[in-house]
């Protein structure tokens, strides 16, 4: 699992000028990108790194800094991402059961959006040198990003419990109001479960030193 940055399958869009001016100018204006790679630090939203047309590498821009239509609406940053990253420990990928399937997504406020998936933020932990582990992201409440390119031009990384999919030869039922699923905070696993040894009685073959093995 990468540390910090991580590459993405190339979108092309633009970015909006006034993340290149730090806000004091460019507004309304825009600078066609390829997004390539995203930048995971807890406690913050990924951040994006695009190459520009002129030939600059511009990083570290949140979501809502993008667009792939120039009339895409400008929306609040807690409209294009619900969640924070849970860890510098991320992983990218495009979900094959879900590529080019539609969505509904459906923000904090229960307004609806629909859109494009593109491919998936998600996030673990890896003990370096000792560091605690204090995060969420292998918590049951841990959430992954699904990022979509919206009909209105903008793109959004939502969790799983914040989108309905779309599939017209799957998807024929589908929810129109809560369904009541909950959490499963059960922790799998199967080695403290069977109270037996491990001895060498699974072995089915062995051979005296220097015997030549017969195959």
């Amino acid at each position: 699992m990468s540390y910090l940055n991580h590459n993405l399958p190339c979108i092309t869009g633009y970015i909006r000028n006034e993340y290149l001016f730090n806000h004091a100018k460019g507004h309304g204006e825009f600078t066609p990108c390829d997004i390539h790679s995203v930048t995971s630090m807890e406690k913050r939203v990924p951040l994006f790194e695009a190459f520009l047309e002129n030939g600059v590498n511009w990083t570290r821009r949140p979501l809502h800094a993008f667009c792939w239509k120039k009339d895409a609406p400008v929306l609040p940053l807690n409209i294009h991402m619900y969640w924070d990253c849970f860890s510098p420990y991320i992983d990218v990928q495009r979900r094959n059961r879900l590529a080019n399937l539609r969505g509904t997504l459906i923000d904090y406020k229960g307004k609806r959006h629909t859109g494009v998936y593109q491919y998936t933020l998600d996030w673990g932990w890896e003990n370096k040198a000792g560091n605690t582990d204090t995060n969420f992201s292998e918590d049951p409440e841990h959430k992954c990003a699904h990022l979509f390119a919206m009909d209105d031009g903008n793109y959004f990384a939502y969790p799983n419990n914040r989108v309905i999919w779309q599939d017209d030869a799957w998807v024929y039922n589908p929810i129109k109001e809560n369904p009541g699923y909950l959490i499963d905070q059960t922790i799998y696993s199967v080695e403290n479960s069977r109270g037996v040894l491990t001895d060498n009685s699974y072995m089915t073959e062995f051979n005296e030193v220097g015997e030549a093995y017969q195959g």
